[in-house]
Protein backbone atom coordinates (compact mmCIF):
# COMPACT_ATOMS: atom_id res chain seq x y z
CA UNK A 1 0.00 0.00 0.00
CA UNK A 2 1.43 3.35 -1.07
CA UNK A 3 -1.43 5.85 -1.36
CA UNK A 4 -1.12 9.32 -2.78
CA UNK A 5 -2.01 10.74 0.64
CA UNK A 6 -2.10 9.49 4.22
CA UNK A 7 -4.49 11.38 6.50
CA UNK A 8 -4.19 10.97 10.27
CA UNK A 9 -7.55 11.57 11.94
CA UNK A 10 -11.08 11.04 10.62
CA UNK A 11 -12.56 14.12 12.27
CA UNK A 12 -14.14 17.21 10.75
CA UNK A 13 -11.11 18.37 8.77
CA UNK A 14 -9.87 14.90 7.89
CA UNK A 15 -13.17 13.61 6.48
CA UNK A 16 -13.72 16.65 4.27
CA UNK A 17 -10.10 16.52 3.11
CA UNK A 18 -10.34 12.83 2.25
CA UNK A 19 -13.52 13.32 0.21
CA UNK A 20 -12.11 16.23 -1.76
CA UNK A 21 -8.91 14.32 -2.56
CA UNK A 22 -10.96 11.34 -3.70
CA UNK A 23 -13.05 13.61 -5.92
CA UNK A 24 -9.80 14.86 -7.45
CA UNK A 25 -8.80 11.29 -8.36
CA UNK A 26 -6.25 10.65 -5.59
CA UNK A 27 -5.89 7.51 -3.49
CA UNK A 28 -6.24 8.02 0.28
CA UNK A 29 -5.39 6.06 3.42
CA UNK A 30 -7.36 7.46 6.37
CA UNK A 31 -6.18 6.41 9.84
CA UNK A 32 -8.57 6.75 12.79
CA UNK A 33 -7.64 5.72 16.33
CA UNK A 34 -11.29 5.31 17.31
CA UNK A 35 -13.96 2.96 16.02
CA UNK A 36 -17.07 3.02 13.87
CA UNK A 37 -19.94 5.42 14.50
CA UNK A 38 -22.84 2.96 14.32
CA UNK A 39 -24.49 3.81 17.64
CA UNK A 40 -27.96 5.35 18.15
CA UNK A 41 -26.64 7.94 20.61
CA UNK A 42 -24.40 9.29 17.83
CA UNK A 43 -27.30 9.48 15.41
CA UNK A 44 -29.74 11.13 17.88
CA UNK A 45 -28.58 14.75 18.30
CA UNK A 46 -29.75 15.36 21.89
CA UNK A 47 -28.03 12.19 23.13
CA UNK A 48 -24.54 13.67 22.73
CA UNK A 49 -23.87 14.03 26.51
CA UNK A 50 -24.31 10.26 26.84
CA UNK A 51 -21.29 9.76 24.59
CA UNK A 52 -18.97 11.59 26.98
CA UNK A 53 -16.49 9.38 28.84
CA UNK A 54 -17.35 6.40 26.66
CA UNK A 55 -15.30 4.54 24.06
CA UNK A 56 -16.18 7.33 21.62
CA UNK A 57 -14.29 9.91 23.67
CA UNK A 58 -10.57 10.53 24.32
CA UNK A 59 -11.62 11.73 27.79
CA UNK A 60 -8.89 14.34 28.25
CA UNK A 61 -8.42 16.54 31.31
CA UNK A 62 -6.55 19.80 31.62
CA UNK A 63 -3.77 20.66 33.99
CA UNK A 64 -5.03 22.29 37.22
CA UNK A 65 -6.35 25.75 36.36
CA UNK A 66 -5.04 28.46 38.68
CA UNK A 67 -7.91 30.85 37.99
CA UNK A 68 -10.62 28.16 38.28
CA UNK A 69 -9.87 27.09 41.86
CA UNK A 70 -7.27 24.57 40.74
CA UNK A 71 -9.80 22.40 38.91
CA UNK A 72 -8.74 19.94 36.21
CA UNK A 73 -11.39 20.45 33.54
CA UNK A 74 -12.75 17.55 31.54
CA UNK A 75 -12.23 17.89 27.77
CA UNK A 76 -14.23 15.49 25.59
CA UNK A 77 -12.81 14.93 22.10
CA UNK A 78 -14.24 12.50 19.57
CA UNK A 79 -12.48 9.15 19.24
CA UNK A 80 -14.63 7.74 16.43
CA UNK A 81 -15.22 8.15 12.72
CA UNK A 82 -16.34 11.75 12.42
CA UNK A 83 -14.24 12.84 15.40
CA UNK A 84 -15.81 15.50 17.57
CA UNK A 85 -18.48 16.13 14.91
CA UNK A 86 -19.91 12.76 16.02
CA UNK A 87 -20.25 13.75 19.69
CA UNK A 88 -20.98 17.50 19.60
CA UNK A 89 -24.21 19.53 19.75
CA UNK A 90 -24.38 19.90 15.94
CA UNK A 91 -24.43 23.71 16.03
CA UNK A 92 -23.50 24.96 12.58
CA UNK A 93 -21.98 28.45 12.64
CA UNK A 94 -19.26 29.79 10.40
CA UNK A 95 -16.64 32.26 11.48
CA UNK A 96 -17.55 35.87 10.73
CA UNK A 97 -16.16 38.33 8.22
CA UNK A 98 -14.45 40.10 11.14
CA UNK A 99 -12.82 36.83 12.19
CA UNK A 100 -11.17 36.16 8.85
CA UNK A 101 -10.44 39.72 7.84
CA UNK A 102 -8.77 40.15 11.23
CA UNK A 103 -6.72 36.96 11.32
CA UNK A 104 -3.04 37.67 11.91
CA UNK A 105 0.05 35.87 13.20
CA UNK A 106 0.10 33.96 16.51
CA UNK A 107 1.50 36.96 18.37
CA UNK A 108 -1.20 39.26 17.03
CA UNK A 109 1.31 40.89 14.67
CA UNK A 110 -0.13 41.41 11.21
CA UNK A 111 2.61 41.07 8.62
CA UNK A 112 2.34 42.51 5.15
CA UNK A 113 0.16 40.35 2.95
CA UNK A 114 -0.28 37.60 5.55
CA UNK A 115 -4.06 37.59 5.30
CA UNK A 116 -3.98 36.86 1.55
CA UNK A 117 -5.94 33.69 0.95
CA UNK A 118 -7.78 33.62 4.28
CA UNK A 119 -10.04 36.65 4.10
CA UNK A 120 -13.83 36.24 4.24
CA UNK A 121 -14.01 36.50 0.45
CA UNK A 122 -11.46 33.69 0.18
CA UNK A 123 -13.08 31.25 2.60
CA UNK A 124 -16.75 31.86 1.75
CA UNK A 125 -16.70 29.75 -1.47
CA UNK A 126 -15.32 26.82 0.54
CA UNK A 127 -17.98 27.16 3.23
CA UNK A 128 -20.63 27.23 0.52
CA UNK A 129 -19.17 24.20 -1.24
CA UNK A 130 -19.68 22.07 1.89
CA UNK A 131 -23.36 22.63 2.48
CA UNK A 132 -26.71 21.46 1.23
CA UNK A 133 -28.68 24.33 2.79
CA UNK A 134 -32.32 23.85 3.80
CA UNK A 135 -33.34 27.24 2.46
CA UNK A 136 -32.97 29.49 -0.54
CA UNK A 137 -29.62 29.83 -2.26
CA UNK A 138 -28.01 33.25 -2.03
CA UNK A 139 -24.66 34.99 -2.25
CA UNK A 140 -23.69 33.27 1.01
CA UNK A 141 -25.68 30.00 0.98
CA UNK A 142 -25.61 26.96 -1.29
CA UNK A 143 -27.54 23.76 -1.90
CA UNK A 144 -24.75 22.18 -3.94
CA UNK A 145 -22.80 20.43 -1.17
CA UNK A 146 -23.44 17.23 0.78
CA UNK A 147 -23.60 18.46 4.41
CA UNK A 148 -27.25 19.04 5.31
CA UNK A 149 -27.52 22.24 7.34
CA UNK A 150 -30.27 24.66 8.29
CA UNK A 151 -33.10 25.13 10.74
CA UNK A 152 -34.30 22.13 12.72
CA UNK A 153 -37.79 20.87 12.02
CA UNK A 154 -38.92 22.16 15.41
CA UNK A 155 -37.56 24.25 18.28
CA UNK A 156 -38.90 24.51 21.83
CA UNK A 157 -41.19 27.39 22.81
CA UNK A 158 -38.63 28.37 25.46
CA UNK A 159 -36.01 28.81 22.74
CA UNK A 160 -38.26 31.13 20.75
CA UNK A 161 -38.93 33.14 23.92
CA UNK A 162 -35.21 33.45 24.61
CA UNK A 163 -34.56 34.95 21.18
CA UNK A 164 -37.05 37.76 21.71
CA UNK A 165 -35.96 38.49 25.28
CA UNK A 166 -32.27 38.46 24.41
CA UNK A 167 -32.78 40.84 21.48
CA UNK A 168 -34.51 43.34 23.77
CA UNK A 169 -32.08 43.18 26.70
CA UNK A 170 -28.91 43.12 24.62
CA UNK A 171 -30.20 45.67 22.07
CA UNK A 172 -29.37 43.42 19.15
CA UNK A 173 -31.40 42.38 16.10
CA UNK A 174 -33.28 39.12 15.72
CA UNK A 175 -31.08 37.22 13.30
CA UNK A 176 -32.36 34.81 10.69
CA UNK A 177 -28.88 33.34 10.25
CA UNK A 178 -25.44 33.54 11.86
CA UNK A 179 -23.82 32.23 8.67
CA UNK A 180 -23.90 35.29 6.43
CA UNK A 181 -20.69 36.80 7.74
CA UNK A 182 -22.13 38.75 10.68
CA UNK A 183 -22.72 37.40 14.18
CA UNK A 184 -24.27 40.23 16.21
CA UNK A 185 -27.86 39.26 17.00
CA UNK A 186 -30.15 36.68 18.61
CA UNK A 187 -31.71 33.72 16.84
CA UNK A 188 -32.30 30.01 16.52
CA UNK A 189 -29.21 28.02 15.65
CA UNK A 190 -28.76 26.11 12.43
CA UNK A 191 -27.81 22.46 12.84
CA UNK A 192 -26.19 19.82 10.68
CA UNK A 193 -29.20 17.49 10.89
CA UNK A 194 -31.13 15.59 8.27
CA UNK A 195 -34.68 14.79 9.35
CA UNK A 196 -33.72 14.55 13.03
CA UNK A 197 -30.48 12.61 12.46
CA UNK A 198 -26.96 13.94 13.05
CA UNK A 199 -24.89 14.58 9.96
CA UNK A 200 -21.34 14.15 11.18
CA UNK A 201 -18.43 14.92 8.89
CA UNK A 202 -17.97 11.21 8.31
CA UNK A 203 -21.62 10.53 7.50
CA UNK A 204 -21.88 13.53 5.21
CA UNK A 205 -18.62 13.23 3.30
CA UNK A 206 -17.26 9.68 3.50
CA UNK A 207 -19.88 7.09 4.38
CA UNK A 208 -21.03 7.00 0.75
CA UNK A 209 -17.43 6.44 -0.42
CA UNK A 210 -16.57 3.28 1.52
CA UNK A 211 -16.74 1.18 -1.64
CA UNK A 212 -14.42 3.54 -3.48
CA UNK A 213 -11.32 1.48 -4.37
CA UNK A 214 -9.10 4.54 -3.88
CA UNK A 215 -10.16 4.93 -0.22
CA UNK A 216 -8.86 2.81 2.65
CA UNK A 217 -10.16 3.59 6.13
CA UNK A 218 -8.51 1.88 9.09
CA UNK A 219 -10.17 2.22 12.49
CA UNK A 220 -8.30 1.41 15.67
CA UNK A 221 -5.13 2.75 14.00
CA UNK A 222 -3.02 4.75 16.44
CA UNK A 223 -0.30 6.85 14.84
CA UNK A 224 3.11 6.56 16.50
CA UNK A 225 5.42 8.78 14.46
CA UNK A 226 6.26 10.19 11.07
CA UNK A 227 8.71 8.50 8.69
CA UNK A 228 11.51 10.70 7.38
CA UNK A 229 14.01 10.97 4.56
CA UNK A 230 16.02 14.05 5.49
CA UNK A 231 13.49 16.89 5.91
CA UNK A 232 10.89 15.11 3.81
CA UNK A 233 8.07 13.14 5.45
CA UNK A 234 7.54 9.99 3.42
CA UNK A 235 4.98 8.12 5.53
CA UNK A 236 3.78 7.19 8.99
CA UNK A 237 4.29 4.50 11.60
CA UNK A 238 1.17 3.36 13.42
CA UNK A 239 -0.16 0.66 15.69
CA UNK A 240 -2.87 -1.56 14.23
CA UNK A 241 -4.32 -4.83 15.52
CA UNK A 242 -1.43 -5.36 17.91
CA UNK A 243 1.28 -4.73 15.34
CA UNK A 244 3.45 -1.78 14.36
CA UNK A 245 3.09 -0.91 10.70
CA UNK A 246 4.87 1.51 8.38
CA UNK A 247 3.20 2.94 5.30
CA UNK A 248 4.64 5.32 2.75
CA UNK A 249 2.59 7.92 0.94
CA UNK A 250 2.99 10.78 -1.47
CA UNK A 251 2.02 13.22 1.28
CA UNK A 252 1.00 13.10 4.93
CA UNK A 253 -1.66 15.33 6.47
CA UNK A 254 -2.24 15.56 10.21
CA UNK A 255 -5.90 16.14 11.07
CA UNK A 256 -5.76 14.77 14.60
CA UNK A 257 -7.07 17.91 16.28
CA UNK A 258 -5.80 20.70 18.47
CA UNK A 259 -4.65 18.35 21.24
CA UNK A 260 -3.07 15.53 19.28
CA UNK A 261 -1.71 17.20 16.17
CA UNK A 262 0.91 19.10 18.21
CA UNK A 263 1.56 15.97 20.25
CA UNK A 264 2.26 13.96 17.10
CA UNK A 265 4.46 16.72 15.69
CA UNK A 266 6.53 16.79 18.88
CA UNK A 267 6.79 13.01 19.09
CA UNK A 268 8.17 13.11 15.53
CA UNK A 269 10.79 15.73 16.33
CA UNK A 270 9.01 18.94 15.28
CA UNK A 271 8.58 21.45 18.08
CA UNK A 272 10.33 23.55 20.72
CA UNK A 273 13.81 22.15 21.08
CA UNK A 274 13.93 22.32 24.88
CA UNK A 275 10.62 20.49 25.19
CA UNK A 276 11.72 17.69 22.86
CA UNK A 277 15.12 17.26 24.48
CA UNK A 278 13.48 17.04 27.90
CA UNK A 279 11.80 13.83 26.71
CA UNK A 280 14.78 12.43 24.81
CA UNK A 281 13.32 13.17 21.37
CA UNK A 282 15.64 14.06 18.49
CA UNK A 283 15.01 17.59 17.24
CA UNK A 284 14.45 17.35 13.51
CA UNK A 285 12.76 20.71 13.01
CA UNK A 286 13.03 23.48 15.60
CA UNK A 287 9.50 24.92 15.65
CA UNK A 288 8.83 26.93 18.83
CA UNK A 289 5.14 27.48 18.09
CA UNK A 290 4.13 23.81 18.21
CA UNK A 291 1.73 23.36 21.11
CA UNK A 292 1.66 27.08 21.92
CA UNK A 293 -1.16 29.59 21.28
CA UNK A 294 -3.88 27.31 22.73
CA UNK A 295 -7.26 29.06 22.88
CA UNK A 296 -10.71 27.82 23.89
CA UNK A 297 -14.20 29.10 24.59
CA UNK A 298 -15.21 28.95 28.26
CA UNK A 299 -18.89 28.65 29.24
CA UNK A 300 -20.69 29.36 32.52
CA UNK A 301 -24.08 27.82 33.45
CA UNK A 302 -26.86 30.20 34.53
CA UNK A 303 -29.98 28.09 35.08
CA UNK A 304 -33.63 28.89 35.87
CA UNK A 305 -36.65 26.84 36.84
CA UNK A 306 -39.43 26.73 34.24
CA UNK A 307 -43.22 26.58 34.66
CA UNK A 308 -43.47 24.92 31.24
CA UNK A 309 -42.32 21.40 30.39
CA UNK A 310 -38.73 21.44 29.12
CA UNK A 311 -36.52 18.74 27.67
CA UNK A 312 -35.99 17.67 31.30
CA UNK A 313 -39.52 16.26 31.28
CA UNK A 314 -38.70 13.70 28.59
CA UNK A 315 -38.60 10.10 29.77
CA UNK A 316 -35.82 7.99 28.29
CA UNK A 317 -37.74 5.10 26.79
CA UNK A 318 -40.63 7.08 25.25
CA UNK A 319 -38.19 9.66 23.85
CA UNK A 320 -35.99 6.95 22.34
CA UNK A 321 -39.02 5.19 20.86
CA UNK A 322 -40.32 8.40 19.28
CA UNK A 323 -36.96 9.18 17.78
CA UNK A 324 -36.44 5.62 16.53
CA UNK A 325 -39.88 5.51 14.88
CA UNK A 326 -40.37 9.10 13.72
CA UNK A 327 -36.98 10.82 14.07
CA UNK A 328 -38.75 13.48 16.11
CA UNK A 329 -39.32 14.42 19.74
CA UNK A 330 -36.83 15.47 22.44
CA UNK A 331 -33.91 13.45 21.03
CA UNK A 332 -34.14 15.32 17.72
CA UNK A 333 -33.26 18.54 19.53
CA UNK A 334 -29.62 19.53 19.81
CA UNK A 335 -30.29 20.95 23.34
CA UNK A 336 -28.54 24.27 22.59
CA UNK A 337 -31.28 25.37 20.23
CA UNK A 338 -30.79 29.16 20.25
CA UNK A 339 -28.16 31.75 20.92
CA UNK A 340 -27.06 35.34 20.81
CA UNK A 341 -23.90 37.34 20.15
CA UNK A 342 -23.36 40.60 22.01
CA UNK A 343 -20.90 42.94 23.71
CA UNK A 344 -20.77 42.58 27.47
CA UNK A 345 -17.49 43.89 28.85
CA UNK A 346 -17.55 47.62 29.54
CA UNK A 347 -15.83 49.81 27.00
CA UNK A 348 -16.01 47.49 23.98
CA UNK A 349 -16.91 49.45 20.84
CA UNK A 350 -19.96 48.28 18.94
CA UNK A 351 -17.77 47.86 15.85
CA UNK A 352 -15.58 45.24 17.54
CA UNK A 353 -16.40 41.52 17.45
CA UNK A 354 -18.82 40.42 20.22
CA UNK A 355 -17.04 39.17 23.32
CA UNK A 356 -19.93 36.92 24.39
CA UNK A 357 -22.07 34.25 22.80
CA UNK A 358 -25.08 32.90 24.67
CA UNK A 359 -26.06 29.26 24.27
CA UNK A 360 -29.66 28.69 25.28
CA UNK A 361 -31.07 25.25 26.05
CA UNK A 362 -34.58 24.35 27.23
CA UNK A 363 -33.08 22.01 29.84
CA UNK A 364 -30.87 21.82 32.94
CA UNK A 365 -27.37 21.71 31.45
CA UNK A 366 -24.50 21.78 33.94
CA UNK A 367 -21.11 20.07 33.91
CA UNK A 368 -21.57 18.67 30.39
CA UNK A 369 -24.97 17.24 31.33
CA UNK A 370 -23.59 15.02 34.10
CA UNK A 371 -25.39 16.89 36.89
CA UNK A 372 -29.18 16.54 36.97
CA UNK A 373 -31.96 18.33 38.84
CA UNK A 374 -35.62 17.43 39.34
CA UNK A 375 -38.18 19.59 37.59
CA UNK A 376 -38.17 21.69 34.43
CA UNK A 377 -35.45 24.21 33.66
CA UNK A 378 -33.85 26.36 31.01
CA UNK A 379 -30.16 27.26 30.78
CA UNK A 380 -28.45 30.40 29.54
CA UNK A 381 -24.76 29.84 29.06
CA UNK A 382 -22.68 32.99 28.58
CA UNK A 383 -19.65 31.89 26.55
CA UNK A 384 -16.41 33.83 26.25
CA UNK A 385 -15.67 34.12 22.53
CA UNK A 386 -13.26 37.07 22.46
CA UNK A 387 -10.48 35.12 24.15
CA UNK A 388 -7.34 36.88 25.41
CA UNK A 389 -5.83 34.08 27.55
CA UNK A 390 -3.34 31.77 25.85
CA UNK A 391 -2.30 28.29 26.90
CA UNK A 392 -0.28 25.38 25.57
CA UNK A 393 -0.14 21.65 24.88
CA UNK A 394 3.08 19.95 25.95
CA UNK A 395 4.26 16.36 26.22
CA UNK A 396 3.80 14.25 29.32
CA UNK A 397 6.36 11.80 27.99
CA UNK A 398 7.71 10.36 24.75
CA UNK A 399 5.13 7.56 24.96
CA UNK A 400 2.52 8.07 22.19
CA UNK A 401 -0.09 6.39 24.41
CA UNK A 402 0.34 9.01 27.16
CA UNK A 403 -2.07 11.92 26.95
CA UNK A 404 -0.31 15.27 26.54
CA UNK A 405 -0.45 18.02 29.14
CA UNK A 406 -3.26 20.45 28.26
CA UNK A 407 -3.03 23.86 29.94
CA UNK A 408 -5.44 26.41 28.49
CA UNK A 409 -4.56 28.97 31.21
CA UNK A 410 -8.22 29.94 31.46
CA UNK A 411 -8.90 33.48 32.74
CA UNK A 412 -5.19 34.27 32.99
CA UNK A 413 -6.07 37.52 31.22
CA UNK A 414 -8.32 39.67 33.41
CA UNK A 415 -10.38 40.80 30.42
CA UNK A 416 -11.76 37.28 30.02
CA UNK A 417 -13.06 37.15 33.59
CA UNK A 418 -14.65 40.60 33.20
CA UNK A 419 -16.51 39.52 30.06
CA UNK A 420 -17.94 36.44 31.77
CA UNK A 421 -18.86 38.40 34.88
CA UNK A 422 -20.84 40.88 32.78
CA UNK A 423 -22.32 37.95 30.86
CA UNK A 424 -23.74 36.32 34.00
CA UNK A 425 -25.44 39.58 34.99
CA UNK A 426 -26.89 40.01 31.51
CA UNK A 427 -28.16 36.41 31.54
CA UNK A 428 -30.23 37.27 34.61
CA UNK A 429 -31.68 40.29 32.83
CA UNK A 430 -32.62 38.20 29.80
CA UNK A 431 -34.42 35.67 32.00
CA UNK A 432 -36.30 38.54 33.69
CA UNK A 433 -37.49 40.01 30.38
CA UNK A 434 -40.76 39.00 28.72
CA UNK A 435 -41.54 36.65 27.06
CA UNK A 436 -38.89 34.44 28.70
CA UNK A 437 -39.82 35.91 32.08
CA UNK A 438 -43.30 34.39 31.69
CA UNK A 439 -41.69 30.94 32.02
CA UNK A 440 -39.21 31.88 34.76
CA UNK A 441 -40.15 30.75 38.27
CA UNK A 442 -36.81 31.26 39.97
CA UNK A 443 -33.06 31.07 39.58
CA UNK A 444 -31.50 27.69 40.23
CA UNK A 445 -27.85 28.53 39.53
CA UNK A 446 -25.93 30.47 40.78
CA UNK A 447 -28.93 31.39 42.96
CA UNK A 448 -30.32 34.66 44.25
CA UNK A 449 -27.82 34.73 47.13
CA UNK A 450 -24.95 35.45 44.70
CA UNK A 451 -25.07 39.18 43.99
CA UNK A 452 -21.65 40.81 44.37
CA UNK A 453 -18.89 40.64 41.78
CA UNK A 454 -16.87 38.48 44.16
CA UNK A 455 -19.74 36.03 44.63
CA UNK A 456 -20.42 35.78 40.90
CA UNK A 457 -16.72 35.39 40.14
CA UNK A 458 -16.63 32.50 42.61
CA UNK A 459 -19.53 30.92 40.70
CA UNK A 460 -17.59 31.28 37.44
CA UNK A 461 -14.48 29.74 39.00
CA UNK A 462 -16.47 26.77 40.35
CA UNK A 463 -18.72 26.07 37.39
CA UNK A 464 -17.08 27.22 34.12
CA UNK A 465 -16.37 24.45 31.62
CA UNK A 466 -15.01 24.15 28.11
CA UNK A 467 -17.41 24.66 25.22
CA UNK A 468 -15.32 22.13 23.27
CA UNK A 469 -13.61 24.57 20.88
CA UNK A 470 -9.81 24.32 21.35
CA UNK A 471 -7.75 25.79 18.51
CA UNK A 472 -4.41 27.30 17.65
CA UNK A 473 -1.63 24.87 18.63
CA UNK A 474 -0.17 24.55 15.11
CA UNK A 475 -0.99 28.09 14.03
CA UNK A 476 -0.36 29.36 10.53
CA UNK A 477 1.47 32.54 9.68
CA UNK A 478 4.70 34.02 8.40
CA UNK A 479 6.60 34.50 11.65
CA UNK A 480 9.14 32.08 13.11
CA UNK A 481 6.62 30.93 15.70
CA UNK A 482 4.12 29.91 12.99
CA UNK A 483 3.92 26.13 12.58
CA UNK A 484 2.34 26.01 9.12
CA UNK A 485 2.39 28.43 6.22
CA UNK A 486 -0.61 29.96 4.48
CA UNK A 487 -1.07 26.78 2.44
CA UNK A 488 -1.03 24.64 5.61
CA UNK A 489 2.36 23.05 4.90
CA UNK A 490 4.46 22.46 8.02
CA UNK A 491 7.29 24.96 7.91
CA UNK A 492 10.76 23.48 7.51
CA UNK A 493 9.49 20.17 6.10
CA UNK A 494 8.45 18.69 2.79
CA UNK A 495 5.49 16.38 2.28
CA UNK A 496 3.70 17.30 5.54
CA UNK A 497 0.57 19.41 6.12
CA UNK A 498 -1.97 20.09 8.88
CA UNK A 499 -5.73 20.32 8.24
CA UNK A 500 -7.63 20.84 11.49
CA UNK A 501 -8.55 23.55 14.00
CA UNK A 502 -5.00 23.68 15.35
CA UNK A 503 -3.99 25.90 12.41
CA UNK A 504 -6.25 28.80 13.44
CA UNK A 505 -4.04 31.69 14.52
CA UNK A 506 -6.93 33.18 16.49
CA UNK A 507 -10.10 31.47 17.62
CA UNK A 508 -13.26 32.41 15.75
CA UNK A 509 -15.91 34.25 17.77
CA UNK A 510 -18.34 31.34 17.41
CA UNK A 511 -18.55 27.54 17.32
CA UNK A 512 -15.59 26.09 15.45
CA UNK A 513 -16.82 22.89 13.79
CA UNK A 514 -17.95 24.46 10.51
CA UNK A 515 -14.61 26.24 10.23
CA UNK A 516 -12.68 23.02 10.86
CA UNK A 517 -14.51 21.47 7.91
CA UNK A 518 -13.77 24.53 5.78
CA UNK A 519 -10.08 24.16 6.65
CA UNK A 520 -10.20 20.55 5.41
CA UNK A 521 -11.66 21.73 2.12
CA UNK A 522 -9.01 24.43 1.72
CA UNK A 523 -6.22 21.96 2.49
CA UNK A 524 -7.46 19.70 -0.29
CA UNK A 525 -7.46 22.58 -2.75
CA UNK A 526 -3.86 23.45 -1.84
CA UNK A 527 -2.77 19.83 -2.25
CA UNK A 528 -4.52 19.38 -5.57
CA UNK A 529 -3.09 22.64 -6.88
CA UNK A 530 0.38 21.42 -5.89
Amino acid sequence: MQPDFVIVGAGSGGCVLARRLLDAGASVLLLEAGGHDNHPFIRAPAAFPRLFKTRFDWNFHTAPQTHLQGRRLYWPRGKVLGGSSAINATIYIRGSQQDFDGWSGPEGQHTSGWGAGWRWADVLPFYKSLEKFRGDESETRSQGGVLHVGERAASHALSHAFVRSAARVLDIPVSQSFNDGQHLGAGLYESNHLRGVRQSAYQAFLASQRANPRLTVLTGARMLSLLWEGKRVVGVRFGYEGQVKDVRGGGVILAAGTVQTPQLLMLSGIGPGAELKKHGIEVRIESPGVGQNLQDHLAVPVIFRSNAPSLDAAKDLPALAEWALKRSGPLSSNVAEAGAFAHARAGLPRSSPPDLQYHFGPAYFREHGFQKMEGNHFSLGPVLVDVHSRGRVTLHSADPAAAPIIDPCYLSDERDAQSLLAGVRLARQIAAESPLADFNVGESLPGAQAQTDAELLTHIQREAETLYHPVGTAAMGDTESAVVDRRLAVRGTQGLWVADASVMPRITHANTNATAMMIGARAAAFLVEG
